[in-house]
């Protein structure tokens, strides 16, 4: 079984692209983690009625996108070299990472390596860490890789370009294989910044009972909903919303200095309303 040549070089460009034009300078930015299988155009919708002050940027893998040509395959390292590399030569601003599925796990680990550019982490979706699956096998074991592919209903065999059953599928299997590196890398993070982690309450794959298991790994502001819908709630119109007054929340200056982990007012009424 081969797993191709895509090993990515982290100085190669396109790791990050805006997702809409700027009407106006941008005061702050949003950095977009899509989950597996997923470029970040699939977020351009859901987030475009954010403020216009608001600078949306996407980070792409490769193998989707603008990176079609580029076959699938990264490690944790060259995506997080690449995304600060990135981020490095773009105008300094105050900046939040919003993350879902294995974009949650991409999103800690980015702002593990280089903490002073991230304020604020938003994750929905997101299994915080290899222990809180309780697999019966070791996740870093063969067994486990096996297990991880069958969570997903994807065949091991499409790591193999000739063996995929389409161009997606192919992606999806190598997009695993990294989210296996990022769940087992995140064991020991500790950060300082706020994070707001989002559960949905029929999510199969990121099961809303462990996803407050993102609390320990910061000392900042912590809170947490669980909101209506399956993995992909974020793009249900009413989880949606819950997920918006979240960014917006952690974009916003005045609540993320040190202070109590309880959201403001208006963001606690559109939270606690889409509870359910």
């Amino acid at each position: 079984m081969s797993r191709g040549t895509g090993r990515t070089d982290a100085a190669a460009p396109g790791w990050t692209v805006p997702l809409r034009r700027a009407d106006r300078p941008a005061t702050r930015r949003l950095l977009v983690l899509p989950h597996a299988g997923a470029g970040p155009g699939t977020y351009a919708r859901l987030l475009d009625v954010l403020p216009p002050d608001v600078e949306l940027l996407g980070v792409t893998l490769p193998g989707r996108e603008h990176r079609t040509a580029e076959p699938p395959g990264t490690t944790l390292a060259a995506t997080v070299s690449g995304v600060l590399g990135e981020l490095g030569r773009r105008e300094p601003l105050p900046t939040v990472y919003y993350g879902h599925s294995m974009g949650a796990l991409l999103a800690a680990a980015t702002a593990r390596v280089d903490p002073a550019r991230c304020r604020a982490l938003v994750l929905t979706a997101g299994v915080p860490g290899a222990e809180a699956l309780d697999l019966p096998v070791a996740l870093d074991s063969p067994e486990g890789l096996e297990l991880m592919f069958a969570r997903h209903r994807v065949p091991m065999r499409a790591l193999d370009t000739d063996l995929a059953h389409t161009p997606e599928e192919h992606r999806l299997a190598h997009d695993l294989v990294l989210a296996r590196e990022a769940l087992l890398a995140v064991g020991g993070l500790r950060l300082d910044c706020p994070v707001t982690a989002i559960g949905g309450r029929d999510d199969r794959l990121a099961p809303a009972a462990v996803v407050p298991g993102w609390r320990r790994y910061t000392t900042g502001p912590f809170r947490h909903a669980t909101v209506k819908g399956a993995h992909f709630f974020p793009f249900l119109p009413t989880s949606g919303r819950t997920v918006l007054a979240a960014i917006n929340e952690a974009l916003e200056p005045a609540p993320l200095g040190a202070g109590p982990a309880e959201p403001a007012g208006a963001v606690r009424t559109t939270l606690t309303g889409a509870i359910g």
